[in-house]
């Protein structure tokens, strides 16, 4: 391992460890079991990611302990998982009891687990829902969707619900097939696509040319800075979807997911709580699904269906 690497290494340790993550070591040999702790599970799928999901989720993960604790409920490290795939393993395994994540790689992981439940949604920076706003320069001729045909739409992973899958499944409810820019099927007839991975890149590739139009929530519209956002315009807005989904590995004990889902729905009620939330990706509070919020879940898991199983 290089001294660089090593030092990286090292780093993430202590901070793992100031949070609160390290694991603790096993019981002296005869001493009683005691309860099986649960986990939360994130993705981090770029190379300095799970250093910064320790910095995010650390303090809410604390917080969750010290709520647990009286209830028996001991909650484990952080599992910071690499992809989807590796999510859906560990949660095959039992290593990973709930996690929190947006709509698309909900139902993805849902799709290869088999063992995956959406229990509570996720309103973060106020947001209970969005929507995807497709934009273009100012001066561009776009209108609608038809005019992106044998066009370029900048697009940020291929995870991102509001940011890939939503501005897909609306293009083929508009009959446009949307490809890889470098696939040979990307003529005149299909809608091409390139990755930027962050949404103001998006924005940015956008305003430069290196791209037609780009797609991501409104959330990011308004974030967009003004000299950035004042060259562009939104010519087309999607439905609304939940913000984000807390679900849950379907073996969890019953009585464990209703105490994490009970510490959870009243971690916004103190200001520590609050503090912890929002400085976990900017989580406002935790609400339950609805029966209108399932529904809807149903109805998005037919429309995202062919991406979600492939």
């Amino acid at each position: 391992m290089s001294s660089r690497r090593r030092c990286a290494a090292l780093a993430s340790v202590a901070l793992a460890a100031s949070l609160g993550l390290v694991a603790t070591p096993p019981a002296a040999s005869g001493a009683p079991a005691g309860p099986v702790p649960c986990h939360l599970g994130v993705i981090a799928e770029q190379p300095n990611e799970p250093d910064r999901m320790l910095q995010l989720y650390g303090e809410m993960v604390a917080r969750l302990r010290e709520h647990l604790a009286p209830a028996n409920v001991p909650l484990g490290d952080l599992v910071i998982a690499r992809d989807l795939d590796d999510m859906s393993q560990q949660l095959v395994r039992g290593d990973v009891d709930f996690v929190i994540e947006t709509v698309f790689p909900t139902l993805v992981l849902r799709e290869r687990s088999r063992c995956l439940d959406p229990s509570l949604v996720v309103v973060r920076r106020g947001q209970r829902n969005y929507r995807s706003v497709f934009f273009t320069r100012q001066e561009a001729p776009i209108r609608g969707l038809a005019d992106l045909r044998g066009r370029t739409l900048v697009l940020q992973v291929l995870r991102s619900t509001s940011a890939f899958a939503l501005p897909k499944a609306e293009l083929a409810g508009a009959g446009l097939a949307l490809v890889p820019a470098d696939d040979p099927r990307a003529g005149r007839e299909n809608v091409r696509y390139v990755l930027a991975m962050a949404e103001i890149n998006q924005a940015i590739w956008v305003v430069r040319g290196r791209g037609d139009a780009g797609a991501f929530n409104e959330g990011d519209w308004a974030a967009l800075p003004k000299k950035v956002r004042s060259r562009l315009r939104v010519f087309h807005e999607t439905r609304s979807i939940v913000r984000g989904l807390l679900s849950f590995r379907s073996g969890l004990a019953a009585r464990v997911r209703r105490e994490v889902e009970d510490v959870l729905l009243r971690l916004d009620q103190d200001e520590a709580g609050r503090v912890a939330l929002a400085r976990a990706g900017g989580v406002t509070r935790f609400e339950r699904l609805t029966a209108a919020d399932r529904r809807e879940l149903g109805r998005w898991t037919s429309i995202l269906g062919p991406a979600v199983s492939h």
